[in-house]
């Protein structure tokens, strides 16, 4: 499906920088545009009722989680530069199930699914989706996961409204911008393409330190060590399988790895790598293996992240030793939580505006596949009703109808109508099957 990449490539999926710490400096970026480690797990714990404490455990189980699933990905799985870590679709179906039926349901139904999406993988079920995936629909669904993400980077960008959040969010995107405007002929172009890791810390540790809006008391009482165990919730066999709550989790599952197919279509296009059915096999076996890893840790089951694909189109640096790196410092905030606890004191506009051009770069990429689809009314017609369905269609399920319709619903019927990729994707396939068939791609 590729020949070339939408961006111009400084190191391919194969390739490593040569200098190790010029590869240091690009996997710890990679970890500073992942902010669903430090949200995410606290939806889950104030569902079941965790302490303070227990909180932070989640969020550095979780951090720990993330290190080893990425490493489970890109040496043994699909073998592309994909971050894993804690999926929104999955969390939106745990968080509920947990409320209502118990910790011990919840982590049962996460066990079980992620069994299940390893067997998906193994079987290749997953793989026959490939021929659903031509550049219209692929298109589309990278437009949808980087507008849907864009929404949490203009919240976090935005925050309260404040003059002091606006203008942090404003000088890390036009420290960016600079950056790699005129940083390209500096160093060889390190500069350039180091540009979100320099403006992270310039904009919120220097000069959020010196205004006084980094959180050092928060860093101060985290410990420098915690050693992980197995199994921290308690054990399996003590858990608790009923079949509402794996049939709802696994909903979850379900759209994590349509999400995950749309990851995988992503990243081959900033990385210059054609997709191929592989990817999605050894992908989703990963992504399985890698949720288990995490229950078992207690950490939240782990998906691809978009956000890294962004990062990838705006350094051009696709290398997967890089992402590998990544990986081990992510293990380091887990194990070290003083170490993760940096990153969550910064101001969170700064990382809200690093989010917003990597969303920006993330539908970008989406436009340049639309482009090869040819341009028909049909095409057209898919390619439009899909995004504005996807986009509109949950912010009115959940801010018109509102919460009681929603907690009347089938778990099913949540996730597919406030879930945009989700929903993206089946609007997309559908639409495009029905007007213009479904045709196999030559394997390469």
């Amino acid at each position: 499906m590729l020949e070339q990449p939408v961006t111009r490539l400084a190191y391919g999926v194969d390739e490593r920088p040569k200098r190790v710490w010029e590869s240091l400096l690009y996997g710890w970026q990679h970890t500073l545009v992942d902010i669903s480690p430090f949200v995410l797990p606290l939806a889950v714990a104030s569902a079941i009722g965790m302490d303070p404490s227990q909180q932070a455990e989640l969020i550095s189980f979780t951090l720990l989680a993330m290190g080893v699933a990425t490493l489970i990905q890109t040496t043994v799985g699909n073998r592309l530069p994909i971050i894993q870590g804690p999926s929104a679709t999955i969390i939106g179906v745990m968080a509920p199930v947990g409320a209502q039926l118990g910790a011990a349901a919840m982590w049962g139904g996460a066990l079980v699914g992620a069994a299940v999406e390893t067997l998906f993988g193994a079987t290749g079920a997953l793989g026959l989706l490939r021929r659903f995936f031509p550049p219209l629909v692929s298109g589309v669904v990278i437009m949808t996961i980087g507008l849907s993400l864009g929404q949490l980077a203009v919240r976090l960008s935005i925050g309260s409204g404040s003059p002091s959040e606006v203008s942090f969010a404003a000088a890390t995107v036009a420290l960016v911008l600079v950056l790699q405007t005129f940083g390209r002929t500096i160093a060889g172009g390190l500069v350039a393409r180091a540009a979100v890791f320099l403006s992270i810390w310039i904009v919120g540790l220097l000069v959020g330190g010196a205004l006084g809006e980094v959180d050092w008391a928060f860093v101060a009482q985290k410990p420098w060590l915690q050693v992980p165990r197995l199994f921290p919730h308690g054990s399996p066999l003590g858990w608790d399988y009923r079949m509402v709550a794996v049939a709802a989790i696994f909903a979850g599952y379900l759209g994590s790895m349509v999400e995950s197919v749309g990851d995988y279509v992503a990243t081959c296009e900033v990385a210059g790598e054609k997709f191929e059915r592989r990817h999605v096999d050894r992908g989703i076996v990963a992504e399985g293996v890698g949720c288990l890893v995490a229950t078992a840790l207690g950490g939240m089951p782990c998906t691809s992240y978009t956000q890294n694909v962004g990062i990838i189109a705006a350094t051009g640096v696709a290398s997967r030793h890089v992402v590998r790196i990544a990986a081990c410092i992510l293990l380091l905030y887990g194990l070290c939580p003083k170490f993760g606890a940096l990153l969550v004191a910064l101001p969170r506009p700064v990382l809200g505006g690093v989010f917003l051009i990597v969303c920006a770069l993330i539908v970008m990429s989406g436009v340049g596949l639309l482009r090869r689809a040819a341009n028909t009314a049909v095409n057209r017609l898919v390619a439009g009703l899909s995004l504005l369905t996807a986009l509109g269609v949950p912010l009115y399920v959940t801010n018109g109808l509102g919460g009681a319709w929603l907690e009347q619903s089938a778990m099913f019927t949540r996730v597919a109508l406030t879930n945009p990729i989700v929903l993206g994707v089946a609007l997309a396939i559908t639409l495009n099957a029905v007007l213009n068939g479904v045709r196999e791609e030559p394997s390469q």
